[in-house]
Formats: structure tokens, C-alpha cells, sequence
């Protein structure tokens, strides 16, 4: 790996840089803190929506999320995200309906490519489908694509996920 030969990636629809300041702040003090992070699931829901995200009805949101760039995410409606969850969307993240995030999750749609010398960015959407439950700190790894009426307890990768889907397939 020779990291003086990284090349700082474009992200693909991503808003400019002033909306990213302006997001970052309001994620700090509205999103992750755990005393403004108190106001209601409603308020976090108009915030969302106003920097882009689609947010359906029944939406809770505890304190202390992270939510990276919300006009990349997609939340059904009865969605729950716990303390800590860790949305790292660099790309779509899908989230369905009647869905647990439960805290401390963490679902990434990057990551780099350790096996080349100038350590390429790569990101892939994540697609959870609806009634899943993923249990506290699990790892949710670009690409992973849930299938519906799934609980997940443990970390999950993509050849995870497709395996879970053939089995129910069977």
C-alpha cells in the first residue's frame, strides 16, 4: 500500500461542499448529541427530509446516530434506530418497512481496496428489507443486500447476505 498515491474520490451525487458543513453541524448537535439528540422522532424526521432523505411515517430516532449524508437514505416506514447506529452511507443505503437498527450498528457502503498499491475508494449500496432485526453492534459491510423477515446476529458481509437469501429461497 503506498498511501501518497491515493486519489480523494468524487462521490456520485453528492451534495456540494457547503450542504455537507451545513449537514455535519446538525448531525453533531441534533443527531449524535445526547441532549438535543432528545427531541422528538418527528423533528429528526423534517430534519432528514430537508437535507434529502426519504423518511416514511412511524420513524423513531434515538440519540447519539450518525448519519453521514442523508440524501443518500431511504427509510420505510416504522423504522427504528437505536443509540449509537452508525449510518456511514457514502452511496444509497434502503431501508424498509417495520425495521430494528438496534444500537451500535454500524452499516458501511465503503471502503478501500487493500490489495492495490494506491488503496482505491469503492462504495456499494446496502438494501435491508422489511421486517429485519439487526441486533445490537453488528457490522453491516458494503454491498450486503438483507432479505426480508430476517434477524441478524451477526456481522454480515455480501457473501453473507447472498447465502441467508438462498436459504430462504430453498
Amino acid at each position: 500500500m503506498k498511501l501518497g498515491e491515493f486519489q480523494r474520490p468524487a462521490i456520485d451525487g453528492n451534495w456540494g461542499y457547503g450542504w455537507r458543513i451545513v449537514w455535519y453541524i446538525v448531525n453533531a448537535l441534533v443527531f449524535q448529541s445526547a441532549i438535543v439528540g432528545l427531541l422528538p422522532s418527528r423533528a429528526k424526521a423534517a430534519l432528514l427530509r430537508l437535507f434529502g432523505a426519504r423518511v416514511g411515517t412511524g420513524f423513531v430516532c434515538k440519540p447519539g446516530v450518525n448519519i453521514k449524508y442523508p440524501w443518500f437514505l431511504n427509510v420505510g416506514d416504522y423504522v427504528w434506530l437505536g443509540e449509537g447506529v452508525w449510518i456511514d452511507n457514502l452511496c444509497r443505503v434502503e431501508i424498509g418497512n417495520n425495521v430494528c437498527i438496534s444500537q451500535g450498528v454500524k452499516i458501511l457502503t465503503g471502503s478501500h481496496d487493500w490489495s492495490r498499491p494506491d488503496f482505491p475508494f469503492f462504495a456499494l449500496p446496502v438494501t435491508i428489507g422489511d421486517h429485519v432485526w439487526i441486533t445490537a453492534h453488528r457490522v453491516i459491510r458494503p454491498g450486503v443486500e438483507i432479505p426480508p423477515q430476517v434477524a441478524v446476529l451477526a456481522d454480515i458481509g455480501r457473501r453473507d447476505a447472498e447465502q441467508a437469501y438462498a436459504k430462504l429461497q430453498a
